[in-house]
């Protein structure tokens, strides 16, 4: 389990990776079982459960048919007080109207009485297929089985039963060296399809042993998200389901407080978690070979670059392109030019890696004589392009993945 795999993540220097999960820091236990929901077995539902009283910050989807877990949890979160998840996966409760609410809350109330913690402390979330009810009664026997089988070791088994189509782990740990003395953060998430910026895009629950105020810790989240979770897209596609959380217990005993330098050296270890579990859902990405790290500066304005990022990201042109290995920056350049539509012409430089493939909105004369060089790029698993647009100071950076045949076969055959 490690946070810190890709090249576009860099781990902080007061941070030092641990084996481990949410379960890691002190005071918080976790469970997965396998309850039923899905044909295959596997496990399915899960809980997250302190052992005492936390802050907590969320995030959530913007998504105008957002799920009846979202809904619900909504409510629950802005107490700034959340201390547990209950979750299921298999099923998205969306769009399932007032009985999704109720089945909802009955999964509120069902953790409640299985861990003792009062239901309006407790967030909802699920996960996989939509428009289906729950079935109930496999949900509820499976909270209860999760319940009895809580544990300091359950990290990895939480993880696991939020899993859908993903391939690859997301979790682990990491222990935060302060002025003061050491705390942890624990993490697990899933995604790797229905994956777009605009939190939220995908599952992902975090923890940490540190005593930070919900204002504060807010703050910090918003700020990793926008720096990781919102800069990621597999499929130009966000769901109605998803959802971070950040629960914080201050079992540790060290308190972060505002504008300190405890504050400082935390958020930078939290946005590196964050940006690590992001990267790897790019890199699971249904079916994806490549992740690419895409940066565009000398844009006029933060919108006019966030435009030309999320065009290139999503473009399917753009993306089977890296899937096939082929190094076409015109397609970048007609995806680029398109987000800014009507600003003037476009003389634009791309480079990959530090390979210059077009100046001035043209064919760089020395890209022929580094062919060999720029093959040897395109077959990285990790490749990063940027785009000058030359029209001011902005910039943005997106991280996306390529289109592949796999990826149309999962989604055509999700259902059936």
């Amino acid at each position: 389990m490690h946070l810190f795999t890709s090249k576009f993540v860099e781990r902080p220097r007061q941070v030092e990776e641990l084996p481990g999960s949410v379960s890691t820091p002190s005071g918080f236990k976790a469970a997965g079982v396998a309850a039923g929901i899905k044909a295959s077995g596997n496990r399915d539902v899960g809980l997250l459960v302190s052992e005492q009283p936390c802050s907590s910050a969320a995030v959530f989807t913007t998504n105008a048919a957002a799920a009846a877990p979202i809904i619900i949890s909504r409510e629950a979160a802005a107490s700034g007080e959340l201390r547990a998840v209950v979750v299921n996966s298999g099923n998205a409760n969306a769009c399932t109207r007032e009985q999704g609410l109720t089945d909802a809350r009955v999964m509120a109330a069902a953790a409640s009485e299985a861990i003792g913690i009062e239901a309006d402390r407790i967030a909802v979330a699920s996960t996989g297929i939509i428009g289906e009810p729950l079935p109930m009664e496999k949900v509820t026997a499976g909270i209860n089985t999760a319940a009895a089988e809580l544990s300091r070791h359950g990290g990895g088994d939480l993880a696991e039963a939020i899993r859908t189509t993903d391939r690859l782990d997301k979790a682990g740990a990491v222990e935060v060296k302060l002025p003061e003395g050491k705390v942890r953060i624990g993490a697990c998430a899933k995604g790797a399809g229905m994956i777009a910026p605009e939190m939220a895009t995908m599952l992902a629950f975090i923890t940490t042993d540190a005593a930070v105020s919900p204002g504060a810790l807010g703050g910090m989240l918003k700020t990793a998200s926008a720096a990781s979770f919102n800069t990621v897209s597999v499929d130009g596609d966000m769901s109605t389901n998803d959802c971070l959380l950040l629960l914080a217990n201050g079992s540790s005993g060290i308190s972060i407080e505002s504008g300190s330098v405890e504050m400082e050296l935390f958020g930078e270890a939290l946005a590196a978690v964050c940006k690590g579990l992001a990267l790897k859902m790019v890199a699971d990405g249904e079916g994806a070979t490549r992740t690419v790290e895409f940066k565009v500066s000398g844009a006029a304005d933060a919108g006019e670059a966030l435009r030309v990022a999320r065009a290139n990201a999503t473009s399917t042109l753009v993306r089977t392109a890296f899937y096939g290995r082929d190094a076409n920056w015109g397609r970048i350049m007609a995806a680029t030019g398109a987000a800014l539509a009507g600003a003037g012409a476009l003389a634009a430089d791309i480079h990959y890696e530090s390979i210059c493939l077009a100046r001035d909105g043209a064919a760089c004369p020395e890209a022929a004589a580094d062919g060999q060089r720029l093959q040897a790029v395109m077959e990285q698993q990790e490749i990063s392009v940027s785009v000058d647009l030359k029209r001011g100071e902005a910039s943005h950076t997106m991280y996306f993945s390529d289109l592949t045949h796999d990826y149309v076969t999962l989604n055509a055959e999700y259902t059936t």
